[in-house]
Protein backbone atom coordinates (compact mmCIF):
# COMPACT_ATOMS: atom_id res chain seq x y z
CA UNK A 1 0.00 0.00 0.00
CA UNK A 2 2.88 2.29 0.91
CA UNK A 3 4.41 1.86 -2.27
CA UNK A 4 1.41 2.51 -4.46
CA UNK A 5 0.68 5.40 -2.54
CA UNK A 6 4.18 6.51 -3.29
CA UNK A 7 4.00 5.98 -7.20
CA UNK A 8 0.64 7.75 -7.04
CA UNK A 9 2.62 10.90 -5.46
CA UNK A 10 5.24 10.21 -7.79
CA UNK A 11 3.03 10.87 -10.48
CA UNK A 12 0.83 13.53 -9.47
CA UNK A 13 4.21 15.38 -9.16
CA UNK A 14 4.86 15.07 -12.19
CA UNK A 15 1.51 16.50 -13.48
CA UNK A 16 2.15 19.69 -11.19
CA UNK A 17 5.49 20.55 -12.98
CA UNK A 18 3.65 19.92 -16.27
CA UNK A 19 0.59 22.40 -14.82
CA UNK A 20 3.71 24.49 -13.66
CA UNK A 21 4.44 25.42 -17.06
CA UNK A 22 1.27 27.08 -17.37
CA UNK A 23 1.16 28.96 -14.02
CA UNK A 24 4.55 30.60 -14.19
CA UNK A 25 2.99 32.29 -17.76
CA UNK A 26 -0.04 33.78 -16.38
CA UNK A 27 0.09 37.86 -15.63
CA UNK A 28 -1.33 37.94 -12.45
CA UNK A 29 1.52 37.67 -9.41
CA UNK A 30 -1.02 35.74 -6.89
CA UNK A 31 -1.24 32.81 -9.75
CA UNK A 32 2.74 33.01 -10.27
CA UNK A 33 3.00 33.17 -6.73
CA UNK A 34 1.40 30.37 -5.88
CA UNK A 35 3.01 28.48 -8.83
CA UNK A 36 6.53 29.68 -7.39
CA UNK A 37 5.60 28.32 -3.87
CA UNK A 38 4.78 24.87 -5.90
CA UNK A 39 7.75 24.64 -7.72
CA UNK A 40 9.95 25.51 -4.99
CA UNK A 41 8.14 22.92 -2.84
CA UNK A 42 8.87 20.19 -5.54
CA UNK A 43 12.65 20.88 -6.06
CA UNK A 44 13.18 21.50 -2.23
CA UNK A 45 14.66 24.70 -2.77
CA UNK A 46 15.45 26.04 0.39
CA UNK A 47 17.75 28.87 1.57
CA UNK A 48 20.25 28.45 4.56
CA UNK A 49 18.01 29.79 7.15
CA UNK A 50 15.09 27.27 5.80
CA UNK A 51 17.24 24.54 6.02
CA UNK A 52 18.48 24.50 9.71
CA UNK A 53 14.27 25.22 10.86
CA UNK A 54 13.47 22.22 8.33
CA UNK A 55 16.68 19.87 10.11
CA UNK A 56 15.46 20.87 13.14
CA UNK A 57 11.91 20.24 12.83
CA UNK A 58 12.34 17.19 10.78
CA UNK A 59 14.82 16.29 14.21
CA UNK A 60 11.42 16.74 16.28
CA UNK A 61 9.06 14.46 13.71
CA UNK A 62 11.51 11.78 14.00
CA UNK A 63 11.79 12.12 17.63
CA UNK A 64 7.77 11.87 17.84
CA UNK A 65 8.15 8.93 15.49
CA UNK A 66 10.03 7.09 18.32
CA UNK A 67 8.39 8.00 20.77
CA UNK A 68 5.93 5.12 22.22
CA UNK A 69 4.49 7.02 25.68
CA UNK A 70 0.70 6.54 25.83
CA UNK A 71 -1.30 9.27 25.72
CA UNK A 72 -5.16 10.39 25.88
CA UNK A 73 -6.32 12.02 22.85
CA UNK A 74 -9.66 13.59 23.35
CA UNK A 75 -11.00 13.79 19.33
CA UNK A 76 -13.91 16.75 18.29
CA UNK A 77 -13.42 15.57 14.81
CA UNK A 78 -15.32 13.52 12.11
CA UNK A 79 -12.79 10.48 13.03
CA UNK A 80 -12.32 8.41 10.02
CA UNK A 81 -13.46 8.70 6.42
CA UNK A 82 -15.76 6.19 6.88
CA UNK A 83 -16.70 7.13 10.50
CA UNK A 84 -20.73 8.01 11.20
CA UNK A 85 -20.29 10.30 14.07
CA UNK A 86 -23.21 12.21 15.10
CA UNK A 87 -22.72 15.67 15.67
CA UNK A 88 -23.66 15.65 19.39
CA UNK A 89 -20.61 12.89 19.55
CA UNK A 90 -18.28 15.33 18.04
CA UNK A 91 -19.92 18.47 20.51
CA UNK A 92 -19.03 15.25 23.12
CA UNK A 93 -15.48 14.48 21.82
CA UNK A 94 -14.58 11.02 21.43
CA UNK A 95 -11.63 10.12 23.93
CA UNK A 96 -9.39 7.35 23.31
CA UNK A 97 -6.23 6.08 23.93
CA UNK A 98 -2.70 6.08 21.97
CA UNK A 99 1.01 6.98 21.34
CA UNK A 100 2.79 9.76 20.87
CA UNK A 101 4.02 8.18 17.79
CA UNK A 102 0.53 6.75 16.76
CA UNK A 103 -0.58 10.31 17.12
CA UNK A 104 2.29 11.96 15.04
CA UNK A 105 0.94 9.93 12.27
CA UNK A 106 -1.49 11.93 11.97
CA UNK A 107 0.66 15.35 11.23
CA UNK A 108 1.89 17.04 8.43
CA UNK A 109 3.75 15.55 5.42
CA UNK A 110 7.06 16.65 5.22
CA UNK A 111 5.93 17.77 1.75
CA UNK A 112 3.11 19.67 2.41
CA UNK A 113 4.48 20.97 5.62
CA UNK A 114 7.03 22.66 3.51
CA UNK A 115 4.09 23.64 1.11
CA UNK A 116 2.75 25.93 3.85
CA UNK A 117 6.24 26.95 5.00
CA UNK A 118 6.73 28.26 0.95
CA UNK A 119 3.74 29.75 1.01
CA UNK A 120 3.95 31.80 4.04
CA UNK A 121 7.30 32.85 2.46
CA UNK A 122 6.09 33.82 -0.50
CA UNK A 123 2.68 35.89 0.56
CA UNK A 124 4.48 37.29 3.86
CA UNK A 125 1.18 37.44 6.12
CA UNK A 126 1.42 39.34 9.12
CA UNK A 127 -1.27 37.00 11.20
CA UNK A 128 -1.70 33.85 10.50
CA UNK A 129 -4.28 31.11 12.11
CA UNK A 130 -4.38 27.48 12.58
CA UNK A 131 -7.39 24.95 13.27
CA UNK A 132 -5.55 21.71 14.22
CA UNK A 133 -2.42 21.85 16.01
CA UNK A 134 -2.15 18.07 16.27
CA UNK A 135 1.62 17.59 17.79
CA UNK A 136 3.09 20.98 16.72
CA UNK A 137 4.91 19.59 13.38
CA UNK A 138 2.97 21.55 10.82
CA UNK A 139 2.70 24.87 12.87
CA UNK A 140 6.94 24.86 13.58
CA UNK A 141 7.04 24.97 9.66
CA UNK A 142 4.38 27.75 9.44
CA UNK A 143 5.66 29.70 12.49
CA UNK A 144 9.27 29.00 11.42
CA UNK A 145 8.00 31.08 8.04
CA UNK A 146 7.14 34.02 9.81
CA UNK A 147 10.17 33.83 12.08
CA UNK A 148 12.69 33.77 8.38
CA UNK A 149 10.22 36.56 6.86
CA UNK A 150 11.07 39.05 10.10
CA UNK A 151 7.04 39.57 11.75
CA UNK A 152 3.94 37.58 12.12
CA UNK A 153 2.02 35.64 14.26
CA UNK A 154 1.14 31.69 14.81
CA UNK A 155 -2.11 31.55 16.50
CA UNK A 156 -2.40 27.32 16.71
CA UNK A 157 -5.88 25.90 17.87
CA UNK A 158 -6.55 22.54 19.06
CA UNK A 159 -9.33 20.51 20.61
CA UNK A 160 -6.98 17.93 22.97
CA UNK A 161 -5.78 19.58 26.05
CA UNK A 162 -3.39 16.45 26.32
CA UNK A 163 -2.10 17.39 22.59
CA UNK A 164 -1.86 21.37 23.53
CA UNK A 165 0.83 20.97 26.20
CA UNK A 166 2.86 18.33 23.93
CA UNK A 167 2.78 20.70 21.15
CA UNK A 168 3.69 23.48 23.73
CA UNK A 169 6.96 21.99 24.81
CA UNK A 170 8.00 21.00 21.14
CA UNK A 171 7.66 24.48 20.17
CA UNK A 172 9.65 25.53 23.17
CA UNK A 173 12.37 22.90 22.47
CA UNK A 174 12.31 24.07 18.80
CA UNK A 175 12.75 27.74 20.16
CA UNK A 176 9.77 29.15 18.33
CA UNK A 177 8.37 32.02 20.43
CA UNK A 178 5.54 33.52 17.74
CA UNK A 179 3.26 31.03 18.29
CA UNK A 180 -0.11 31.58 20.61
CA UNK A 181 -1.82 27.81 20.86
CA UNK A 182 -5.43 28.17 22.03
CA UNK A 183 -6.82 25.23 23.71
CA UNK A 184 -10.14 23.68 23.39
CA UNK A 185 -13.18 22.93 20.50
CA UNK A 186 -13.09 25.29 17.17
CA UNK A 187 -16.67 25.84 17.70
CA UNK A 188 -15.63 27.46 21.28
CA UNK A 189 -12.87 30.02 20.73
CA UNK A 190 -12.61 30.64 16.69
CA UNK A 191 -15.14 33.79 16.96
CA UNK A 192 -12.83 35.20 19.72
CA UNK A 193 -10.07 34.20 18.10
CA UNK A 194 -10.65 36.21 15.02
CA UNK A 195 -12.16 38.45 16.38
CA UNK A 196 -8.79 39.39 18.64
CA UNK A 197 -6.84 39.43 15.80
CA UNK A 198 -9.03 40.66 12.81
CA UNK A 199 -7.77 41.52 9.88
CA UNK A 200 -6.59 37.56 9.15
CA UNK A 201 -4.01 37.37 6.16
CA UNK A 202 -3.97 33.74 6.26
CA UNK A 203 -5.75 30.57 7.68
CA UNK A 204 -4.80 26.52 7.68
CA UNK A 205 -8.41 24.52 7.78
CA UNK A 206 -6.81 21.47 9.35
CA UNK A 207 -9.32 19.73 11.89
CA UNK A 208 -12.81 18.19 12.22
CA UNK A 209 -13.09 16.72 8.87
CA UNK A 210 -17.01 17.16 8.41
CA UNK A 211 -18.64 18.84 5.68
CA UNK A 212 -21.16 21.09 7.87
CA UNK A 213 -18.34 22.02 10.42
CA UNK A 214 -15.70 22.89 7.41
CA UNK A 215 -18.73 25.05 5.61
CA UNK A 216 -19.46 26.73 8.78
CA UNK A 217 -15.48 27.58 9.32
CA UNK A 218 -15.29 28.99 5.99
CA UNK A 219 -18.46 31.40 6.82
CA UNK A 220 -17.39 32.26 10.07
CA UNK A 221 -13.75 33.60 8.68
CA UNK A 222 -15.06 34.90 5.88
CA UNK A 223 -15.80 38.49 7.64
CA UNK A 224 -12.46 38.82 9.72
CA UNK A 225 -9.97 38.58 6.30
CA UNK A 226 -8.09 40.98 5.07
CA UNK A 227 -8.59 42.35 1.59
CA UNK A 228 -5.61 40.00 0.32
CA UNK A 229 -6.09 36.73 1.91
CA UNK A 230 -5.10 33.33 1.58
CA UNK A 231 -7.25 30.15 2.93
CA UNK A 232 -6.32 26.48 2.97
CA UNK A 233 -8.11 23.68 3.06
CA UNK A 234 -6.66 20.15 4.41
CA UNK A 235 -7.86 17.26 3.12
CA UNK A 236 -10.10 18.26 0.52
CA UNK A 237 -10.80 14.77 -0.93
CA UNK A 238 -10.47 12.77 2.21
CA UNK A 239 -14.18 11.53 2.32
CA UNK A 240 -17.68 12.35 -0.09
CA UNK A 241 -18.58 15.24 2.83
CA UNK A 242 -14.78 16.84 2.55
CA UNK A 243 -15.22 16.98 -0.86
CA UNK A 244 -18.91 18.60 -1.01
CA UNK A 245 -17.83 21.25 1.12
CA UNK A 246 -14.81 22.01 -0.91
CA UNK A 247 -17.17 22.18 -4.10
CA UNK A 248 -19.45 24.22 -1.62
CA UNK A 249 -16.44 26.61 -0.67
CA UNK A 250 -15.09 27.24 -4.51
CA UNK A 251 -18.44 28.30 -5.58
CA UNK A 252 -18.35 30.81 -2.87
CA UNK A 253 -18.61 34.20 -4.56
CA UNK A 254 -15.58 35.51 -2.11
CA UNK A 255 -13.58 33.63 -3.39
CA UNK A 256 -10.98 35.21 -6.29
CA UNK A 257 -8.87 32.17 -6.66
CA UNK A 258 -8.48 28.69 -6.40
CA UNK A 259 -5.78 25.86 -6.64
CA UNK A 260 -7.04 22.51 -6.20
CA UNK A 261 -4.01 19.33 -5.63
CA UNK A 262 -5.95 17.06 -4.50
CA UNK A 263 -4.75 16.32 -1.13
CA UNK A 264 -5.05 19.89 -0.29
CA UNK A 265 -6.83 23.11 -1.21
CA UNK A 266 -5.73 26.98 -1.59
CA UNK A 267 -7.72 29.72 -1.87
CA UNK A 268 -7.05 33.12 -2.07
CA UNK A 269 -8.99 36.68 -1.73
CA UNK A 270 -8.27 39.38 -4.01
CA UNK A 271 -10.33 41.57 -5.64
CA UNK A 272 -7.32 42.74 -8.06
CA UNK A 273 -7.74 39.17 -9.71
CA UNK A 274 -9.68 39.47 -13.20
CA UNK A 275 -12.37 36.77 -13.11
CA UNK A 276 -12.83 34.13 -10.82
CA UNK A 277 -9.80 31.57 -11.57
CA UNK A 278 -9.65 27.55 -10.84
CA UNK A 279 -6.52 25.83 -10.97
CA UNK A 280 -6.74 21.86 -10.54
CA UNK A 281 -4.10 19.37 -10.39
CA UNK A 282 -4.86 16.34 -9.64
Amino acid sequence: MRIIRYILFELWKIRAKRKLKTLLKEEDPSIRGLAVVLRETIKRKLDIEEKLWVKNIEQLRHKLKHNHTEVIVTDFGAGTPKSTRTEQEMLVGMVSSSTISKTNKGSKSPFWSLFLHKLIREFKPKTAIELGTCLGISASYQAAALTINGSGKLITMEGSVELVEISKENFTNIGLINIEIVSGRFSDNLLKVLEDNKPIDYIFIDGHHDEKATVEYFEAILPYLSDKAIVVFDDISWSKGMKKAWKTIINSSEIDLVLDLKALGVCLIDKNIKGKKIYKIR
